[in-house]
């Protein structure tokens, strides 16, 4: 970078920074026993001079427990304040809050620019005070139409919430996460759009039912992501005897784990494990979303029918992904069946369990396991968490159409 251009660099993060400051927050939730802050983030003015947007995780110990914590701002001056949940989306990690009192000039929305644009990321990184990161635009991750964007910069912990500029001081994003060595993401502004213009109605009154309003969101955010793995065209991988789906969407990385075999083995396993990366945070606790599948072939050539079926037996298991416990979901209830499936016997479970609070959302699990043969086996399990129970259960039946034998 030539001198000139360093300089014009720095007056422009100084220009910003001047321009800004009065209008980004820090966003605290606080423990109403002990008045001491349980976690930070940031958040900055928009659309009206009370009206601030931040991250859904930077307030979910909040919107989750509204009786044990309350949200109150901090300015660049040390000044506090209370604070009103409004709005969120908890797919793209965003909530609207409200003050009661005018916090500065709302910041203007704009389009992300073109890839390599310079960015300026603001926030208040460690509860160290109002900082400006200049980075670069790297563009919408390509894994799926909803992807947040790439930006190279280092994005720290209180960030979160805070907004990232163009090089003329619009919002193009929401700082969201970092994965270190100057990878960071942000939410495009788009969707902070979609929330506005919904309060704009109501004249931003606040979501009565949140646990509703979560649920809402989840069950159809859940249907359109199946939905468009249906309609995909799937490529087909052999693993054993069967050719069955590969990655069903742009969003599944599949990775071989298969063991590599040994002479002395008793049997042989080729095992291929899929999944999204697609976690959608509810709390500290419970995350939803999530979609794996796993394809498993064992033969053997030295066991005995009684013995290959006692080791088939005990690799036949799966566990669902996640961390929700018994106080955030029911029981499994399974049901096991007998099915033909590419011209042979399969001995299938489907169970589902349902989560408490959010209505209508459930974790599903589905397991089929190839029977009737001496020497072979093959195993296929799928899990969604926080999914729709009828979108899931249409994607299971799809893949098995898949399936086919080939010797």
């Amino acid at each position: 970078m030539s001198a000139q251009a360093q300089v014009n660099a720095e007056l422009n993060t100084a220009n910003i920074y001047t321009n800004v400051e009065k209008s980004v927050y820090q966003i605290r939730v606080i423990n109403k026993e002990t008045g001491k802050k349980s976690s930070i983030g940031s958040g900055f003015v928009v659309t009206k001079d009370n009206i601030l947007a931040t991250n859904y995780h930077v307030v979910s110990e909040y919107i989750n427990d509204p009786d044990v914590f309350s949200l109150e701002f901090l300015s660049t001056t040390g000044a506090t304040g209370p604070l009103e949940l409004v709005d969120f989306d908890i797919v793209h990690d965003l909530a609207v809050v409200k003050a009661n009192q005018p916090m500065g000039v709302p910041l203007r929305i704009s389009y992300l620019p073109e890839k390599g644009a310079s960015l300026y990321s603001l926030g208040n990184p460690m509860d160290l005070g109002f900082t400006i990161i200049k980075g670069t635009n790297n563009g919408i991750l390509t894994k799926d139409e909803d992807g947040n964007i790439l930006f190279s910069g280092s994005l720290n912990p209180g960030m979160s919430g805070g907004p990232t500029l163009d090089e003329t001081g619009n919002i193009i994003g929401i700082n969201v996460a970092t994965s270190g060595n100057d990878i960071s993401f942000l939410v495009p502004a788009e969707y902070l759009t979609v929330v506005l213009d919904r309060l704009k109605e109501t004249s931003f009154e606040a979501v009565s039912d949140r646990f509703a309003h979560s649920s809402g969101q989840l069950l159809a955010n859940s249907k359109k992501i199946v939905n468009k793995m249906l309609n995909n065209k799937w490529s087909g991988t052999k693993i054993g005897s069967f050719v069955v789906p590969a990655e069903v969407d742009k969003s599944i990385r599949c990775w071989d784990a298969s063991r590599t075999p040994k002479k002395d083995d008793l049997f042989r396993t080729y095992f291929t494990r899929c999944s999204n990366e697609d976690n959608i945070f509810i709390s500290s606790r419970l995350n939803v979303g999530s979609i794996n599948y796993e394809y498993m072939w064992l033969e053997t050539e030295k066991l005995s029918p009684t013995r290959f079926y006692r080791r088939y037996e005990k690799v036949n298991s799966s566990v669902i992904g996640g961390h929700a416990g018994k106080r955030d979901v029911t029981n499994f209830s399974c049901h096991t069946d007998f099915t033909k499936i590419g011209d042979h016997d399969f001995k299938t479970s489907v169970c589902r369990r349902d989560y408490l609070k959010y209505t209508g959302l459930s974790d599903m699990l589905f397991t089929t396991a190839l029977v009737g043969q001496k020497d072979k086996g093959f195993l296929f399990n799928l899990d969604l968490t926080g999914t729709d129970p009828k979108a899931a259960l249409a994607l299971f039946q799809s893949m098995l159409e898949k399936f086919k034998w080939q010797n």
